[in-house]
């Protein structure tokens, strides 16, 4: 029917099992077949409000099916064709013009079109428009080369509007309480200091830490810091403005003056430090303590001095460098020198982004290398021992097509305002492998079109056969990573739009340039060139010349190519696939190691993530983090701050503060307060007044005792910038108060940020609330679960959608479920191999779902194409594994080879990413090559039994 010279399509070989069977040539009305003989030598179609009939010439009926399973019903016509040519004649049997016929089956076409559903709809046209878009790319690629490197290269000059980002703040969930508590704290205190800490231990000594010359030592590291003038100019300052608030530390206790300390014994240390643990909470400074008899501290195992400096955007350079070239270098020097009598670990505020950003640098080349691997192993399934026939050059420009879709998708993201994060760079290796993908499915179709073809016809052919599984798998990547951009998370939404924007443009440089590169490279081997090396002719009598060109009564020495053959080890699997006792298992087997992964990975799976594992092994910062888990676990600061309006001259306002102060001391894990204007400006009233500020205080003395309290050099000090006054009422304050965090227990610090906030607002009347920069990280623990089941669904459901247009029902629903065993598999692989449920491991399940329907959507789209043709359930799947498989694995082992060298990673972050990775290729190529198929013969006997019993 698609022919203009009378011929039929050429499209349309034999195949062994049916050797002159098309199935669904024409698709009517029931109400159109005028007769339906069941062996006859002519069938006439009548077409109604026309004289015009449709004489099939020459043909045998071979079987008639109307399946009535919802209405209006369908009818096919399957034929076997006698002769090479459909007539086309009217009711005088006047044979028609070619316009007439192209008219005609046109109106048929549209007369049918309700009847048929979308994915047939699509099947019909996408063929015929990837076909005419292949011509035409292949009769000019040239010209679509250089207009695809215009546009892609005016696109990628976004880039220089790009803005780079490595914000911690975009990993954190902003519509959570934490986030909403965090920036009510921003916008009414300011942004919250930098510290910078150090910790020295002792271990072999009498007295440990507490031993005179160690804090001597740690005393004169601390001056040498605190004595320069970049430190006065930086650091916190208290209430006045004019000077540096007192670090954190034991050494408080000697007024951080050498000469005092010097000129104590041992013996006047360990009274000093006793008889100070009412002003210093000690469990913050000291650890690993040590007492006598009588509870008194003898020694202690570790000190530590914590140092905080503002945190103002417009110094950060000049805090950078502070911290740096003063801070760490001092530390460092001072560890160096007292190596042999005691350890000193340092930490500044940058000292973790900058060892996660080293251990990213260490794995870049790793990455490189994992890209080297795909590229290679690209260019040895193109290689050929024929230099002519061989296309390593054709396979290389994956990296010409990458850099391309990058370029554009890293531009339109630069003019969309989207940052650019770290995580973003991994793109590049998810386009990696949807490239090399499509690239081999591409390339098997051309090789398998007949080379006696024009190279336009080749080319146009080729993409009319995969150019919808192509776009199937492209339009479910993007819908993928569209729904993963809607997770609560900038760093995660910012990546997947950057890689759904970069699957779109790597789809489109496939279809176009990388096409017109396909077919310079057809017309290099007809040329006699060499791979590689194209302008250099091979010096042999032998000729290749490009069918269909004009003047084809030429001479020509010719020599006739074959097209590949299929390889017979994927012809041997897809036989043996098929074998009834294969078949059943496969599926017991996959039922089984399914039901057990599904089993450990719902059931065992831990989620967080562990502070240390984005750090490069052996830094210097991990060790810091165990030192102080080891002695102090992780003290840290609850802010309390009060919303409503306090005024101090109202007892119900007093006693509404007092009762929140106190659920808050009650909780086991707090330690004291380290900042309370109430508690001081009480103790100061009861000194004052000789009576202590409750109930019966009146309301003119507790005013005029605020006033006064609120006038004195201790409160103008430490309280000035805690209270926020309007007029003779507080509009909002702040209380500090240390605690213990279970760093190493995430569930329990969950249980403790909620008792925290209960604790800060009992009444729930939104009086005060409960604050600490953990609880950002916590809410996001606590949504993780909630996160991955709504964006795993949301991206099912919106690929099963996708695939309802492309493949029908039956096979949509088989995709989908091949899919959710795919991300179960890799849950439980997560919960054997202990890797943890975070956003990390979250933006990879997402990957998955699209990485998924690549490996299965190539065999479904194969199997769906190879039916249409009227193959049986049996044919259909070895024609899909054997043409489809090949490339399916080609792109699958590809990705994993690159998988396998992140193995060789130092760094945790990069380990985990190697794991999943390797699972969802492993199961994605398992569940798609071998599982897949045998769900769909099982589906289609069972359909083709139907349809017999139906008959």
């Amino acid at each position: 029917l698609n022919s203009k010279r009378g011929m039929c399509n050429p499209a349309l070989r034999p195949s062994d099992d049916h050797p002159r069977v098309i199935r669904g040539c024409l698709r009517l009305r029931r109400s159109h077949i005028a007769a339906l003989p069941k062996e006859s030598a002519a069938v006439t179609v009548s077409v109604p409000d026309r004289p015009t009939t449709i004489t099939i010439s020459k043909i045998k009926v071979v079987k008639y099916r109307a399946i009535f399973a919802r209405e209006p019903a369908r009818a096919w016509i399957d034929v076997a064709l006698d002769s090479d040519c459909l007539r086309f004649a009217d009711a005088e049997n006047r044979e028609l013009s070619e316009t007439e016929r192209e008219k005609l089956v046109t109106e048929l076409k549209a007369s049918s079109t309700a009847l048929r559903s979308p994915s047939e709809m699509l099947h019909d046209v996408l063929p015929r428009l990837f076909r005419q878009l292949g011509r035409s790319v292949a009769s000019r690629p040239i010209a679509v080369i250089v207009v695809m490197l215009v546009i892609t290269l005016g696109l990628t000059s976004g880039v220089l509007k790009t803005e780079l980002s490595n914000n911690y703040e975009n990993w954190y969930p902003q519509k959570s309480q934490a986030w909403k508590d965090y920036t009510l704290q921003k916008e009414r205190f300011g942004r919250y200091n930098r510290t910078n800490m150090f910790l020295v231990e002792e271990t072999l000594g009498t007295y440990g830490a507490l031993e005179k010359s160690v804090l001597e030592t740690a005393l004169t590291l601390h001056n040498d810091i605190a004595d320069r003038d970049d430190f006065r100019s930086l650091c916190e300052k208290d209430a006045t403005g004019n000077e540096c608030k007192p670090s954190l530390s034991i050494l408080s206790l000697w007024s951080y003056n050498s000469t005092v300390l010097s000129m104590q014994s041992q013996g006047d240390i360990l009274s000093t430090v006793n008889a100070g643990a009412s002003t210093v909470l000690l469990d913050a400074v000291i650890g690993g303590m040590t007492r006598d008899g009588s509870n008194a501290i003898t020694g202690a195992k570790a000190l530590q001095v914590i140092m905080s400096i503002q945190d103002v955007v417009a110094r950060e350079d000049e805090i950078l460098k502070f911290e740096n070239d003063v801070f760490l270098a001092k530390c460092d020097a001072s560890s160096a020198a007292n190596a042999n009598s005691h350890s000193t670990y340092c930490n500044s505020f940058r000292s973790y982004s900058d060892e996660s950003d080293r251990a990213i640098a260490a794995d870049q080349n790793l990455m490189m290398y994992a890209m080297m691997l795909m590229i290679a192993y690209v260019a040895v399934v193109l290689a050929r021992r024929d230099l002519v026939e061989s296309k390593v050059l054709l396979g290389l420009l994956i990296v010409v097509n990458v850099g391309l879709s990058l370029g554009v998708a890293f531009g339109l993201c630069g003019y969309l305002g989207i940052p650019f994060t770290q995580m973003s760079m991994m793109c590049i290796f998810i386009i990696m492998g949807v490239g090399i993908d499509d690239m081999f499915i591409l390339t098997d179709a051309f090789d398998r079109e007949p080379v006696s073809l024009a190279v336009e016809d080749r080319v146009g052919n080729a993409l009319g056969e995969v150019g919808g599984s192509i776009t199937l798998t492209s339009v479910t990547d993007f819908l993928a990573f569209s729904i993963g951009s809607m997770i609560d998370l900038p760093a995660v939404s910012y990546f997947c739009v950057t890689a759904a924007i970069a699957v779109l443009a790597v789809f489109i440089v496939q279809i176009t340039f990388f096409a017109a590169c396909l077919a310079l490279d057809a017309r290099r081997i007809l040329s006699n060139r060499y791979d590689v090396l194209p302008c250099i002719l091979r010096g042999s009598a032998e000729v290749y010349v490009e069918r269909g060109v004009e003047n084809d009564e030429k001479e020509v020495n010719m020599r006739e190519l074959k097209p590949k053959g299929t390889p017979s080890t994927i012809a041997k699997f897809a036989d043996f696939l098929v074998r009834p006792w294969v078949s059943g298992s496969v599926i017991l087997a996959f039922a089984i190691v399914g039901t057990v992964m599904a089993t450990s990975g719902l059931t065992t799976l831990k989620k967080g993530i562990k502070i240390t594992d984005f750090l490069p092994e052996g830094s210097y910062v991990g060790t810091y983090f165990a030192k102080r888990d080891l002695y102090f676990g992780e003290i840290d600061t609850i802010e309390v701050i009060t919303k409503a309006t306090i005024d101090p001259s109202s007892p119900q306002d007093r006693a509404l503060l007092e009762s929140t102060l106190s659920e808050i001391e009650a909780l086991d894990f707090t330690v004291g307060w380290s900042s309370c204007w109430y508690n001081s400006w009480s103790e100061w009233h009861t000194t004052a007044y000789s009576s202590a500020l409750d109930g019966s205080t009146s309301m003119s003395d507790a005013r005029a005792s605020f006033d006064a309290w609120l006038a004195t050099d201790d409160a103008k000090e430490k309280f000035t910038n805690d209270i926020i006054l309007d007029e003779s009422v507080i509009t909002t304050s702040k209380l500090q108060m240390l605690f213990l965090f279970s760093t190493m227990d995430t569930d329990k610090a969950v249980v403790e940020m909620y008792a925290t906030r209960e604790a800060a607002d009992p009444s729930g009347s939104g009086f005060a609330l409960a604050f600490n920069q953990n609880f950002l990280w916590m809410e996001r623990f606590i949504t993780i679960d909630s996160l991955t089941v709504n964006t795993l669904l949301g991206a099912l459901a919106g690929v099963f959608v996708i695939c309802l247009f492309f493949l029908g029902l039956s096979s949509s629903l088989l995709v989908c479920s091949v899919v959710v065993l795919i991300n179960l598999n890799i849950v439980g692989l997560m919960a054997l191999w202990d890797v943890r449920l975070n956003v990390a491991s979250l933006v990879i399940l997402i990957l998955s779902v699209g990485f998924s329907v690549d490996y299965s959507a190539h065999i479904a789209e194969g199997y769906q194409v190879a039916a249409a043709k009227g193959l049986p359930a049996e044919a259909a799947v070895k024609v899909s594994v054997t043409e489809m498989g090949v490339s399916v694995m080609n792109g699958g082992v590809s990705t994993l080879l690159a998988v396998v060298a992140l193995s060789a990673s130092k760094s945790e972050g990069f380990v985990v990413l190697f794991k999943m990775f390797l699972g969802m290729v492993t199961f994605g190529l398992l569940h798609g090559v071998v599982l897949l198929p045998v769900l769909l013969l099982l589906t289609g006997k069972a359909r083709d039994r139907w349809c017999t019993k139906a008959e």
